[in-house]
């Protein structure tokens, strides 16, 4: 995808945004969406890809995150719903970096709903993270957000609900 502005679209298929600024407002991404930089164009043109996502829903039913970052990309999510009923909702890869105000996070038990991985960061705000199976059948998760290496002090969050 180039750069450009989607309002009140569903999108029935995995969405690569691989360049360029885009805005999502209002739209459905059934088989999650993925954001990933260039390491080249980084270098030579100093810009990253970045993506503003407004209202938005993201499931995933396969082996693979609702919301992907990875390689430097950058990704702004403001009252947006992640849900994944097999996998890490939400992961932060490589260097990118996700900004989440007043998402709601939804993640089976045997998983956690964030993974923030190699000098990935993370912001998060008045975020909702919360098991996704009825109260009855609801085990503790093993964790809301994981870390690798040592991301943990630089990832903030303000205000969240955690299980």
């Amino acid at each position: 995808m180039h750069s450009e502005k989607y309002e009140n679209q569903v999108f029935k298929e995995k969405v690569e945004i691989l360049e360029g600024s885009s805005t999502f407002e209002n739209c459905a991404f059934e088989k999650g969406v993925y954001i990933k930089d260039d390491d080249k164009r980084y270098f030579i043109e100093g810009e990253v890809v970045h993506a503003i996502f407004k209202s938005c829903s993201f499931r995933s039913q396969g082996n693979e995150p609702c919301v992907a970052l990875w390689d430097r990309a950058q990704g702004e999510f403001f009252d947006c719903k992640m849900i994944s009923e097999k996998y890490v909702p939400v992961r932060i890869d490589t260097g990118a970096y996700g900004v989440f105000r007043n998402c709601s996070i939804s993640f089976c038990p045997d998983r956690c709903g964030v993974a923030i991985m190699a000098g990935a960061l993370g912001k998060f705000e008045e975020c909702l993270f919360f098991c996704n199976l009825r109260e009855d059948e609801c085990v503790v998760p093993l964790t809301p957000v994981y870390f690798d290496a040592n991301n943990k002090e630089k990832t903030c969050f303000v205000n969240c609900v955690f299980p």
